[in-house]
């Protein structure tokens, strides 16, 4: 298997910031108006997390006594801000933290936001694709997958698994920077695109690659594809901010379940380069695929990004990792 690294913030080892697991009260702080001040970590500006920008955007965080601000953080950067304790959580995948957890870390994923795996498998305009025979279409061809370590990579080596697709019969292109993969494709430098949306849409409707060739939420059903993610030890020195967070996440979950047009506003503000043309088949992708459906996580659906990341060989446990010690369900509204 050839793989190609592109970094342009290069993932730090886990091992190397597990001394920020010390770290008390993660990213929290007071503000001037007495509120409580914490940071989330995200590894991509994305359509998916709209349930956390609507908790911010509406006021439902400030109602809930917090102060919260987001930072955006690639490369596998946005989990080590929360080992070292730069930021109170991170919203991504939970096996981010099984991984960490491996290593001597004591993450818990405390709230989902996205509970399919928002991503798709696209190809180029000018590959040809034969569903009935994916295997032997993609032999040889150039996949740009994401990050090493990334959900997109991790589930992608397990699908190309159940397809029985060889990964050594693929080019493997390894693109740090979330949203380059379509400028690879672009540029000829891949023939296939592991993606989501916003990215997705975009390429779709500047022509570069084609509808999904593999709709990974409708493949994978329940999963835990990004979640809400923080040191064990805040939910036991500081379990009201934990509570109040999650309470107000999910009202968040609700404006964006139950309002499709408050929906589509706030997006439109969130990603102000997307023109409606790109935004609004976003949208409808996502609810048709069901990305959100609550803030609370299976045990199934924790257990297949378990299943999944170990098949994957990115999370090496031993089965120490559990889907008890992962989910603390107690601070769900």
């Amino acid at each position: 298997m050839k793989k190609t690294v592109l970094s342009t913030l290069a993932a730090l080892s886990t091992v190397a910031v597990l001394s920020g697991c010390s770290a008390s009260a993660a990213g929290e702080t007071s503000d001037s108006e007495g509120l409580t001040k914490i940071m989330i970590a995200e590894p991509v500006h994305g359509v998916g997390y709209l349930p956390l920008y609507a908790a911010m955007k509406n006021g439902y965080f400030e109602d809930a006594g917090l102060d919260v601000e987001i930072t955006t953080l690639t490369g596998g950067a946005h989990v080590n801000a929360v080992l070292s304790g730069d930021a109170w959580g991170f919203i991504g995948g939970p096996e981010s933290g099984a991984i960490a957890n491996a290593k001597g870390a004591e993450l818990v994923t405390i709230a989902g936001v996205v509970n399919k795996a928002n991503i798709y498998w696209t190809a180029a305009t000018d590959v040809e694709i034969d569903p009935d025979d994916l295997a032997g279409s993609l032999k040889g061809k150039s996949i740009a997958i994401g990050r090493h370590g990334g959900s997109p990579e991790i589930i992608s080596l397990y699908l190309m698994q159940q397809f029985g697709i060889d990964p050594a019969d693929m080019v493997i292109t390894n693109n740090d920077q979330s949203g380059s993969e379509i400028a690879l494709v672009e540029a000829g430098k891949a023939d296939i695109a592991v993606t989501t949306e916003p990215v997705l849409g975009q390429g779709i409707t500047e022509g570069i690659w084609t509808e999904p060739i593999v709709n990974v939420p409708a493949e994978l059903g329940d999963f835990a594809y990004s979640s809400i993610v923080i040191d064990s030890k805040t939910t036991k020195e500081d379990p009201d901010t934990v509570k109040a967070f999650t309470a107000a996440l999910g009202k968040g979950m609700d404006f964006v379940l139950t309002d499709k047009e408050g929906t589509a506003k706030l997006a439109a503000t969130e990603f102000p380069t997307m023109t409606a043309d790109v935004l609004q088949p976003t949208l409808d992708r996502a609810y048709a695929d069901e990305l959100w459906d609550g803030i609370d996580i299976s045990d199934e659906g924790i257990q297949l990004d378990l299943d999944v990341s170990r098949a994957a060989g990115l999370l090496v446990d031993d089965g120490k990792v559990t889907v008890e010690s992962l989910l603390d369900r107690s601070f769900m509204p």
